[in-house]
C-alpha cells in the first residue's frame, strides 16, 4: 500500500540530513562516546515511601512462614460463640496509631 501524501517533514525514502549536527571540533566517528560509556547503565531513584513499603512488603513476606491458624481458629470460636470481647481503649489506641501512621506518609 503506497502513501502517495505525507505530511511536510516526512520523506519517503531515507533521510540524508543529521537531524542533530555533531559539535564542532570533535571527529566523526559515526558513534557518540558518551552512548558507548552509557549503555548499559539505568539508574533508579526511590522516594522514601517506596523505600518504606519495599521494608513493609519484606517484613510482610518474612512473616509469611508464621503459623496463625490455631490463633485464628481460637478468635474464629471465640466470635461464634460470643465469648470474644472488644477492648474499646486498645481499639481506639490502635485506630489513633494507624492514622498518626497514615498521616506520616504525607
Amino acid at each position: 500500500m503506497a502513501i502517495d501524501k505525507l505530511p511536510p517533514g516526512f520523506h519517503n525514502g531515507p533521510s540524508v540530513s543529521n537531524r542533530y549536527p555533531q559539535k564542532s571540533g570533535t571527529a566523526s566517528t559515526g558513534t557518540d562516546h558518551r552512548a558507548q560509556t552509557m549503555a548499559g547503565r539505568d539508574e533508579v531513584t526511590l522516594t522514601p515511601e517506596a523505600k518504606q513499603l519495599g521494608r513493609v512488603q519484606q517484613s510482610l513476606q518474612a512473616g509469611a512462614g508464621a503459623d496463625n491458624s490455631a490463633r485464628l481458629e481460637a478468635l474464629k470460636k471465640a466470635v461464634n460463640d460470643g465469648s470474644y470481647k472488644v477492648n474499646a481503649d486498645r481499639l481506639a489506641g490502635n485506630i489513633i496509631n494507624l492514622e498518626q501512621d497514615i498521616e506520616s506518609l504525607y
